[in-house]
């Protein structure tokens, strides 16, 4: 006979179980819901001991809550856990820690977008994967290049395939909705910077000690054609002053370059070190809050840039990130190697300096005085 009361062990309520009296005794039946066992959290379990019994429930009991609020266990997940609870998962797994740093912050700042997006009054990150569709990822992906832009739905695209994909390789679904979804083309910005400018820049730059640290990040960026984060980051210990050598950790793809430094650059960084030298970061800034030094931040870069471009009558549209590109380009026009390019810029890929290649008068040029040669 099964009891209609709640049962209780102890002094405490327990959800999802019934007390079941079988002659003389009593065992405790736990039936989970049905989506918590369909997703593999949990499973029916049946008691005949009440010291187990109140033992093992609550513990059972969390982990259904747990599937329930998105917050569940690694490897509990199945076709009916929700996109939320799939990613909590994948960020345990050596997929995902196989990423550098940089990249699992940036995952997990746009997974964070994503499953907050709301499309028909419900949140997307509460869809079961086995429910999700290509109607629902369609929906979703509109309203992110509606409230932000085709550059932001196209990565939050990029990350979400990649989990789905996930999903794919542990046999949780058998295709990815997003693969049938028409995205629209991002065009970017061209943001090269000719010589001229670049000298521009760093004339005014140099001339206000107040711009000195973002002079020298964008001269960094342009000799070396590396990205401003990783040299907004570089320490002392990361240059040889006695070999003029420097070595950047990339933070993107976790790369290592060593580059020689030039005599004019060798000359700055040796006064920057009279200056700076007692604490570890080539161009740092004196926090206000706790007066500590920290490199300058993501958004104290563009804003110090803009006040030099202002200063200097150059074009808004020009970003510091752009050096890099300005100087790849250059390379390339200078008809050097690709191995030789991707030795400075830290690429993995040939394929990477594609977009660098595209169109540039140079290369044009070479082609068709090549072809006249050959005539």
């Amino acid at each position: 006979m099964i009891c209609t009361e709640p049962p209780r062990l102890g002094d405490i309520m327990y959800r999802y179980t019934e007390k079941v009296k079988l002659k003389d005794s009593f065992s405790w039946r736990f039936i989970p819901p049905k989506d918590a066992v369909n997703a593999g959290v949990v499973a029916r379990q049946t008691f005949k001991d009440g010291r187990t019994a109140r033992y093992e429930i609550p513990k059972l009991i969390k982990l259904v809550e747990a599937f329930r609020s998105g917050d569940i266990a690694a490897g509990n997940i199945g076709p009916a856990s929700t996109l939320l609870q799939i990613y909590k998962y994948y960020v345990t797994t050596d997929n995902f820690s196989s990423l550098a740093p940089n990249s699992q912050k940036s995952y997990d700042n746009t997974m964070s977008y994503i499953v907050n997006t709301y499309i028909h009054n419900n949140l997307f990150g509460s869809i079961k994967i086995k429910n999700l569709t290509a109607l629902q990822c369609t929906d979703a992906y509109q309203k992110w290049v509606k409230d932000v832009s085709a550059s932001k739905a196209n990565q939050c695209s990029r990350i979400l395939s990649l989990l789905l994909n996930f999903c794919i390789s542990i046999d949780i679904i058998k295709n990815n909705p997003l693969s049938t979804i028409k995205k629209t083309k991002h065009v970017p910005v061209s943001v090269v910077w000719t010589n001229k400018q670049v000298e521009k820049f760093l004339d005014s730059a140099f001339s206000n000690f107040d711009w000195r640290n973002i002079g020298l990040i964008a001269l960094m960026c342009y000799e070396w054609g590396q990205r401003p984060n990783d040299i907004r980051l570089l320490e002392w210990d990361n240059i040889d002053f006695d070999s003029a050598k420097i070595i950047i950790k990339q933070s993107k793809r976790g790369a290592t370059v060593e580059l020689p430094i030039e005599d004019k650059i060798l000359d700055l960084l040796r006064q920057q070190q009279v200056d700076w030298g007692f604490q570890q970061y080539v161009v740092p800034y004196q926090r206000p809050a706790d007066g500590a030094y920290r490199p300058l931040t993501r958004t104290q870069i563009p804003h110090l840039t803009n006040e030099v471009k202002k200063h200097s009558e150059l074009p808004l549209e020009l970003k510091i990130g752009g050096l890099r590109k300005s100087a790849i380009v250059e390379m390339i026009d200078a008809g050097v190697d690709n191995l030789q390019i991707m030795s400075v810029t830290g690429h993995q890929n040939i394929s990477s300096l594609g977009p660098y290649q595209k169109h540039t008068y140079s290369s044009a040029k070479s082609a068709l005085d090549r072809r006249k040669n050959n005539e």
